[in-house]
């Protein structure tokens, strides 16, 4: 199978016009382009205060981007001997393993540079990486995310290269749709996403899902291939209950991975365009409207019903991953940056399927490219950064690595690149569905500096019963009003 050009895949720009997009996730081309992002724990802005307030200690802070580079190259040949420290933190063993040997084949390709590869979850990378990047040795390449939380906060702390010199130098623009490069850009001034200048650059695609487990799903007696609605879901779910198993692993000690379950019951009740008008900063948006409230209602309906495990809440992301791939729940909703490991501890009773469609018969998702790379203001071999990026990214090995760790590649090569794996064939192909039926959205804690953590604490006190699915609504809208008053 090949990720073929989906022809069918259409969103419309905010004049009507149709744009056409591939299996990249070609999102709206001007405000509405959108990243992925891997998981990410909500601990992620727990520094952002500091940044914008003073950095680490013995270190110095800028109140603006960084200057461009101007004489720029496209190898590590000049420097002489190069130490490269580039920090790692995307979610999975497949992903991480699979990284590690791209980092031996670049140092094989370049006998001048040792590489010291720092490989850490996500939870605890997100919470120090604006302190580590505002330190006087802050590693060379660094995964952050994209949106206002991270790359924001460092960008407009000027603790970022501008990557414009860079993207013209390899040719990133003709190797990567708009979209992948565009929801990694900031103004320079820092107030715009999604225009300007470019400050990193992703590996891979990769959108929220639903795997399952055929073997248990065969024991009680569900075909999966039946469960592509809502009320069928739903069925699937009180018959595993009943029989003992847990419908749906949910692990959310890190306060990220509820966020991505309940943007799926979002998706049941508001238009994909509607969510990312929001999370754009578009005047008028809204999360206290009644579809939201729907979904959050519903998420917390799932809790209480006993849909996903009593001990969601102080679980962690990896331990869901490892006890779904143990055979001790039905279903796993997760991104498709899981898709290595489940499948490793599954084998063929692992599958994918979208989540299952709403009462308007369409799908929606959220979604984009994972964590992006970028590179310090402070490094020392800016050109050697810039070419390690180009070659876990844009490569043709890179392609190779990401389809190896489960997921596509972000390029437009990755378009094409062939698929042998019977899971990531069923990614890829509801992957394509959802694109024909326009149900892609963006991540829902982009829209402030804070909407990470703050979303991910709210999201534990709803299914808690702490906070009714109104109060979160109204906290999480004003959340983003508050910011919307710094930007006016």
């Amino acid at each position: 199978m090949r990720l073929q050009d989906a022809r069918s895949h259409r969103h419309r720009t905010p004049s009507g016009n149709a744009r056409r997009g591939g299996f990249v996730a070609h999102f709206k081309e001007d405000r509405m382009l959108r990243h992925h992002r891997s998981a990410r724990a909500l601990t992620a802005v727990a520094a952002a205060a500091a940044i914008g307030a003073s950095g680490c200690a013995g270190s110095s802070v800028s109140t603006k981007p960084a200057a461009a580079p101007t004489d720029v190259g496209t190898s590590c040949g000049k420097y002489g001997t190069v130490k490269l420290t580039v920090g790692m933190s995307e979610a999975g063993e497949a992903i991480a393993n699979g990284f590690k040997e791209q980092v031996k084949s670049f140092q094989a390709a370049n006998k001048n540079v040792t590489i010291d590869l720092q490989i850490k979850d996500w939870a605890s990378s997100a919470s120090t990486i604006k302190l580590v990047m505002s330190g006087n040795n802050p590693p060379d390449v660094m995964q952050g995310n994209s949106g206002w939380a991270i790359n924001g906060a460092l960008w407009k702390a000027g603790l970022l290269l501008n990557l414009d010199p860079y993207a013209k130098a390899f040719g990133w623009g003709e190797k990567f749709p708009e979209s992948a490069l565009t929801v990694n850009k900031f103004t320079a001034d820092g107030k715009a996403l999604g225009e300007g200048n470019l400050v990193a650059v992703p590996p891979a695609i990769q959108y929220v899902g639903v795997f399952y487990n055929k073997a248990v799903l065969s024991k009680l007696g569900i075909d999966p291939a039946t469960l592509d609605d809502k009320a069928a879901f739903v069925q699937a779910l009180d018959k595993a209950k009943a029989a003992g198993v847990t419908p749906v692993m949910l692990g959310d000690s890190e306060k990220w991975p509820a966020l991505h379950n309940l943007s799926l019951f979002n998706g049941w009740y508001v238009a994909p365009d509607a969510i990312n008008n929001w999370v754009y900063n578009k005047p008028g948006s809204t999360y206290d409207d009644d579809g939201h409230l729907k979904g959050s209602t519903d998420f917390r309906t799932w809790m209480e019903k006993g849909y996903f495990n009593s001990d969601a809440l102080a679980s962690s992301f990896t331990d869901a991953t490892n006890r779904f791939g143990k055979g001790q729940s039905a279903f796993f909703v997760t991104g498709s940056w899981a898709l290595g490991d489940v499948g490793k501890a599954l084998g063929d009773n692992a599958g994918f399927m979208l989540f299952p469609a709403g009462d308007s018969g369409k799908h929606a998702a959220v979604g984009g490219y994972s964590l992006p790379f970028s590179i310090s203001a402070k490094t020392k071999y800016p050109d050697c950064a810039a070419a390690f990026i180009d070659y876990v990214t844009a490569g043709d090995e890179a392609i190779a690595a990401q389809i190896a760790a489960g997921r596509p590649s972000a390029t437009k090569a990755g378009v094409n690149a062939k698929i042998d794996d019977p899971l990531l064939k069923q990614m890829v192909t509801a992957y394509e569905r959802l694109s024909s039926e326009n149900g892609l959205f963006t991540w829902e804690d982009w829209p402030t500096p804070t909407m990470l953590t703050f979303q991910g604490a709210e999201a534990q006190r709803l299914l808690s019963g702490e906070i009714t699915p109104k109060q979160y609504n109204e906290s999480v809208q004003k959340n983003w009003a508050d910011y919307m008053k710094t930007r006016s």
